[in-house]
């Protein structure tokens, strides 16, 4: 039976996923266009619908409906698979089940869009709201702001949102799953009721992407606690995955691809009002991995906005590790003195830190000098810098073993630069900052650089295997049991698995393979969408399978399976240009361009080559070899 992949893979037309985003001529029995990937002018982008799937040769895009989809459009794996699939007409779980599950969740959605429209019409007409009207006029909010974000007020009563809502028929099990009413023994131990979650509150509804109203924040207006109460978690409604603002301001990241992320529900709505509409605030807490996995949807320029004391400092650095460790990393490519190319890992994004006035909030910045607000925003520090100065900050310098957890702390960032340039100048920043000589700040440095390798006594590993089997799912294989040895082979990447579903669960391990992680599989299990979960199984069930193998194998194993994946992209690349080049005949230019991607690709396959151990024992013929690549650098380049 093929899996629901296979499945929507077998029903969608490739062209006609394509064709709206990109124009498509017909080219034998392919079709070509201009890279949606990146700027050319001369088309290099081609769909194969006999297989399925499309190829750039300018920047080596690749891959099939799912891979283009999310692509284009930003989406994760499980996003792409539920759009294709409902346009596929394919059922991805029983359907009574999916039924169901949707039922209640739009349910919800109601209830709570009833919920904000009746704390909205309090706000705006109950003598009783007065001082939350009186508020946010204190604070700068204006009419047209508290109407399009649909600002509201709690009386201070028990039941009054329950009374309504009851009475336009919503059930008591509705509201208390979608969290505006608490069970009275839930707290006092006493049975008998329900009340509001609400009460004598300012009201501020909480949107998902789509604008839908999926939970509420309530601030104090009297000495109540806590100052700020959210929703609970529910079936729509997540406070670590939720972004306030996300939804009046995720074009405009997208547009500006940048987004300013700040603490409070009054900085975002005094931004939008100002016409600073790339603002969206973490629900007063610390940033969360769910919240920049929404946010790298739209960019990966992060600017964050927190407190400048030394709270603000500590929730900014934590705010910081999960950035790093959501966001995306790549392979760097770095010449070495043999001439050859080994890689290092760069963070895919850019992140700076915006230091508030002491004492200020955001909002208060705004208000003052739009002027100063965009200063601080353009002046944001970057993260290095700040870094530097908040892990200064906290060590005590003088003492020997503070002095080496601040070399540890801060390599650890340097390592993410890339640039040599700008790496050796925090290189002799931190030197001078600890007192040591600049190679031993370099040394750390290096070592950093290498991703943790397992190994331990009695550590199960996987053997070489005879080379008809390296495959993808051998690679998948070693990386599961052992995501370090990925060290030996950065630059391996998703575009390197042909098959859709083992690239995203490379994506994965890659994932654990960069924080220096060993994933159980049970954790594997958490991270994988359901309809990849039957290739899971099958990984782990072939890692388990085998019998052990020393670290040395192991490595070189991984390292041969690399190439054999590489080689086989090559030929199948140069195969396709061939049988493009064949329908080109009566068209010299086309053939001409056609014929130079031909050689690009031999290039690629004699430096490949060039990386064989064998010819460590014929340095001859690498020299050889070596020599015809610089000849044909000199002819192509």
């Amino acid at each position: 039976m093929p899996s629901p992949v296979e499945e929507i893979k077998e029903r969608l037309d490739i062209v006609e996923l394509v064709s709206p985003y990109v124009v498509l001529k017909k080219s034998g029995k392919s079709y070509k266009g201009l890279c949606p990937f990146h700027t050319e002018k001369t088309p290099s982008f081609y769909v194969f619908p006999d297989k399925g799937n499309y190829h750039c040769f300018g920047c080596g895009a690749n891959g099939d409906i799912f891979t283009f989809l999310m692509k284009m459009e930003n989406l994760e794996f499980p996003e792409a698979l539920r759009t294709l699939a409902e346009r596929a007409g394919v059922v991805l779980v029983p359907r009574q089940v999916t039924a169901a599950e949707d039922q209640a969740r739009e349910r919800l959605r109601q209830v709570n869009a009833a919920a904000a429209q009746f704390y909205h019409n309090l706000l705006l007409n109950s003598s009783q709201a007065q001082g939350a009207r009186d508020y946010l006029v204190r604070r700068g909010v204006n009419a047209e702001t508290i109407v399009s974000w649909e600002l509201g007020y709690a009386l201070d009563q028990w039941t009054a949102l329950l009374d309504h809502l009851t009475g336009r028929g919503y059930a008591l099990d509705e509201l208390a799953a979608a969290g505006l009413v608490v069970e009275k023994d839930h707290l006092t131990g006493r049975g008998g009721g329900h009340y509001d979650r609400f009460r004598h509150r300012l009201i501020f509804p909480i949107r998902d992407q789509k604008g839908n109203v999926t939970g509420f924040g309530g601030r104090a207006l009297g000495d109540e606690e806590p100052k700020y109460l959210n929703s609970p978690q529910t079936l729509i409604f997540d406070k670590s995955g939720s972004l306030y603002g996300i939804h009046q301001a995720r074009e405009a990241i997208r547009r500006a691809q940048q987004a300013i992320i700040v603490e409070g529900y009054m900085d975002v709505l005094i931004a939008h009002q100002m016409g600073i509409n790339t603002v969206v605030a973490s629900l007063g807490t610390a940033l969360t991995d769910k919240q920049v996995s929404i946010l790298k949807k739209l960019t990966t320029n992060l600017v964050l906005a927190l407190d400048a004391d030394v709270a603000g400092d500590e929730a900014t650095l934590r705010g910081l590790e999960v950035a790093r460790g959501a966001l995306d990393y790549k392979a760097i490519p770095v010449p070495t003195w043999k001439g050859l190319v080994r890689f290092e890992y760069k963070l895919d994004a850019n992140i700076r830190i915006l230091s508030l006035p002491r004492g200020k909030d955001p909002d208060e910045v705004m208000l003052e000098s739009r002027e100063l607000w965009q200063e601080l925003v353009d002046g944001a520090e970057p993260v290095v810098d700040f870094y530097f100065r908040a892990v200064a900050g906290r060590h005590d310098l003088s003492r020997p073993k503070e002095k080496a957890q601040a070399v540890e702390e801060l390599v650890t960032i340097i390592r993410e630069i890339g640039d040599p340039v700008v790496e050796s100048h925090y290189v002799q920043r931190l030197a001078q900052l600890v007192g040591v000589e600049e190679k031993v700040i370099a040394s750390a440095l290096a070592r950093a650089k290498r991703v943790r390798r397992p190994g331990g006594a009695g550590e199960e590993l996987l053997p070489l295997l005879a080379p008809a089997t390296q495959s993808e799912e051998y690679c998948l294989a070693l990386l599961l049991q052992a995501p370090g040895i990925l060290a030996e082979r950065p630059d391996l990447a998703p575009e390197d698995f042909a098959d859709l579903e083992n690239r995203q669960i490379f994506e994965i391990l890659r994932g654990f393979a960069y924080r220096g992680e060993m994933p159980a599989p049970e954790v594997l299990r958490e991270r994988i969408d359901q309809a990849l979960l039957p290739r899971v199984e099958a990984l782990v069930q072939r890692s388990a399978s085998l019998p052990p193998a020393d670290d040395e194998q192991l490595r070189a194993g991984f390292v041969d399976c690399v190439r054999t994946l590489r080689r086989r992209g090559l030929w199948e690349r140069e195969a396709q240009l061939r049988a493009l080049l064949a329908e080109a005949e009566d068209d010299p230019e086309e053939q001409a361009h056609l014929q130079r991607m031909v050689n690009l690709l031999l290039l690629e396959e004699m430096e490949l080559l060039l990386e064989d151990p064998r010819l460590q024992a014929n340095p001859a013929e690498g020299e050889r070899i070596a020599g015809q690549i610089a000849d044909m650098r000199r002819q192509l380049l």
